[in-house]
């Protein structure tokens, strides 16, 4: 078998999707969720669909592996498949975004979506315009971690079995997640453990050990969330032996400290980077490898919040359900999360880990 050569230029990054729904001229609540989300998918299929094999060059890979790329466009083919099925089941003749009959495959969404898009009433017209500059852009900057990710793991592909990418979970779920905390005493951590408080929800923080030891203490920090492990240090476990070999040490601890009756359950590794063999090690003793397949990109955010909204809620009606994230060590999570809650909340659930099984 040849052995690739991979060259990734860092300079030629992806840029970031990011949207602002107010060019959306309905809600997202209850009445209006299905037909946001059909609309979404439909312009996703469109940019997905369009996606040559050999974008590597225009994404700063030279030498990407296209074979992994074409595994990820069929794992989106399916997901959105689906998706238009759930979002479709409510449709009628008059709906918006309601083709005759549900696609069965990508290239047959796409075909419909730039039916619809392009026969789309006036009042949706700035949203179409929007909606497809964001999805070309989305689909570029996950396409390069497909790219990548036969030699750099991430959350776009699975390396062995039992992960958790949220997909699997019901219609319109959807879990918070907050990496890298806790922070010092009365700092971000604190501050967003508050506003949680006021929504009424629950997450997931995955701590780091080092953040952890520098608090002093965490007791009754997350008594009413779920405390899980980003690993002892921020390091990726892949390319740091010295991160690899001190989680268990790391994991030993974080069960002493666990608040809740229930042991350690989840792992999430740093920047998505692990090995199979951690993973199904992992599992062994019961601990879930979760990445995500909601990223708020928040630690690159732009300034306008509006930005980082829109992006999180959009994706959550592309995708219909799964694992958000954030990071609770910046600002942003706690700006962000009550207007994500607030726009979608009616219409959603959101789990509490208390209850996961």
């Amino acid at each position: 078998m040849p052995v690739l050569v991979w060259v990734v230029v860092a300079a030629t990054q992806a840029p970031v999707a990011w949207t602002d729904r107010a060019q959306w001229p309905r809600g997202v609540g209850v009445a209006d969720f299905d037909t946001a989300s059909r609309a979404e998918l439909f312009a996703y299929a469109e940019a997905l669909d369009a996606l040559p094999d050999e974008v590597g060059e225009a994404l700063g890979v030279r030498q990407g592996d296209v074979k992994a790329l074409r595994r990820w466009k069929a794992g989106r083919e399916a997901v959105v498949v689906r998706n238009l099925r759930d979002a479709m089941k409510h449709c009628t003749a008059v709906a918006a975004f309601c083709p005759p009959l549900a696609p069965q495959t990508l290239h047959e969404a796409a075909v419909q979506g730039t039916t619809l898009l392009d026969r789309v009433a006036p009042a949706f017209h700035g949203w179409r315009d929007e909606a497809r500059r964001f999805h070309a852009t989305y689909v570029r900057e996950v396409a390069r971690l497909a790219l990548l990710s036969s030699r750099i793991s991430s959350e776009v592909a699975p390396v062995a079995d039992g992960e958790d990418f949220g997909e699997a979970m019901p219609d319109k779920t959807f879990l918070l997640t907050f990496d890298d905390g806790p922070t010092g005493v009365g700092g971000e951590t604190d501050k967003l453990l508050g506003v949680l408080a006021g929504l009424q929800q629950h997450a997931i923080f995955f701590t780091v050990g080092d953040a952890v030891h520098a608090r002093g203490s965490i007791a009754r920090l997350y008594d009413d969330h779920c405390l899980a492990s980003h690993g002892l240090k921020h390091e990726s476990h892949v390319v740091s032996k010295r991160a690899a070999e001190r989680l268990d040490g790391w994991h030993d601890e974080l069960r002493r400290l666990e608040p809740s009756p229930t042991s350690l359950r989840w792992w999430r590794p740093p920047y998505g980077q692990r090995t199979k063999a951690q993973v199904e090690g992992l599992a062994d003793e019961g601990v879930t490898t979760m990445l995500w397949n909601i990223d708020s990109q928040d630690w690159q955010a732009p300034v306008e919040r509006a930005l980082v909204t829109g992006r999180v809620v959009t994706l959550m009606l592309l995708w219909r359900r799964g694992v958000v994230l954030f990071h609770d060590t910046l600002p942003v999570a706690r700006e962000v999360v009550p207007r994500v809650v607030g726009a979608v909340g009616a219409a959603v659930t959101f789990s509490d880990c208390r209850t996961m099984r």
